[in-house]
């Protein structure tokens, strides 16, 4: 019985967008309580607290850290303002997710999990896309080689912004850290650590990257990923592989659908295998699967599930986004970032 599952308080620091699709997430949770609310202007932390029902909303950034009321804090602020936040909270005794990117650096990211181990609290990065059903999915079907042995993957992701508020590099707006995270992550993911990787980065006046092309290595694969901040992408992933492709379309990175053409198996079987895992059954359809309806991003409302199921079990982080794969990603997007072709 849900009402029998312990409680889980949760805080949210930052009050943009991303915040409140999460908050809407945690209303369909019934295991999740809607704490606290905090916002570097306390006027909108006032407003968001009543318009997604969380019981305080607090003037200043340290109530809100010294609440005793809070057991997890959820934070959305700029990438930015990530790594101090993230030490706020966790010397405060408070568990954290933090919204992707983790930080804008490896060095940022590495002083935020030292500080979480070094004080045994639960600390996960926010990548929402893992925890989507579709994305879970296509990683068991290439590890039992459905599409046979894989040759590539070719993502390409982006939405235009406005150039004119992409700051300095220091303010974490670039195209890889924005957007090319997300790729990166589905790579290791669904691939683990490559050996080697090459790219191309094309840079602001001021240093800022808005268009970069990056090729992972594999021992038998590629991958392919290009960001991009000043234009708007296809933001779909290929998969090949020697029986077969599986097509992950936009937005890639929280899918309700994915096609898959396999020269080994019946796709009607895998249409009902996936309607299953779902919770319902779809209708049989060749290679596509059945569309999840729910308003909410799925990704967001299994991401809070996950964070909630380790804090019951005193895990301190998660299997599905280890914090040692987001310091070895951050380390891999400095790298791009810093590259001079």
């Amino acid at each position: 019985m849900t009402s029998d599952i312990q409680k889980i308080r949760w805080g949210i620091l930052g009050t943009g967008k991303i915040a409140e699709n999460f908050a809407l997430s945690l209303t369909g949770l019934e295991s999740a309580v809607k704490q606290s609310v905090a916002s570097r202007n306390p006027h909108n932390a006032v407003r968001f607290s009543q318009q997604f029902g969380f019981a305080n909303a607090h003037p200043t950034l340290q109530d809100f850290f010294n609440d005793p009321e809070i057991d997890v804090i959820y934070i959305a602020t700029p990438t930015s303002l990530h790594q101090e936040h993230c030490l706020m909270a966790l010397n405060s005794g408070k568990a954290i997710l933090c919204e992707k990117p983790f930080t804008r650096s490896w060095e940022e990211a590495y002083q935020v999990v030292e500080q979480s181990r070094s004080l045994g609290l639960f600390c996960m990065e926010a990548m929402w896309m893992r925890f989507n059903p579709f994305i879970q999915e296509c990683k068991q079907l290439i590890q039992q080689k459905y599409i046979g042995d894989i040759c590539s993957l070719n993502a390409g992701i982006g939405y235009k912004k406005d150039l004119a508020k992409l700051g300095q590099p220091e303010d974490g707006r670039g195209a890889m850290l924005v957007f090319g995270c997300y790729a990166l992550n589905l790579a290791f993911f669904l691939f683990g650590e490559p050996q080697n990787h090459q790219c191309q980065v094309i840079r602001t006046d001021a240093g800022v990257d808005v268009n970069c092309a990056v090729i992972l290595g594999y021992p038998n694969h590629t991958v392919s990923i290009t960001a991009t901040i000043n234009g708007t992408q296809s933001n779909d992933v290929h998969i090949v592989g020697t029986d077969g492709c599986i097509h992950i379309p936009s937005p890639f990175i929280d899918p309700t659908s994915m096609q898959v053409i396999s020269n080994q198996a019946q796709e009607i079987g895998l249409t009902e295998r996936i309607g299953r895992k779902l919770g319902r059954m779809a209708k049989p359809l060749t290679g596509l699967f059945p569309q999840y309806t729910n308003p909410v991003r799925i990704g967001l409302i299994r991401e809070a599930e996950e964070t909630m199921r380790c804090l019951r079990l005193g895990l301190t982080e998660s299997p599905i986004m280890p914090l040692n794969e987001s310091l070895a990603i951050h380390q891999l997007l400095d790298t791009i970032q810093s590259s001079s072709h």
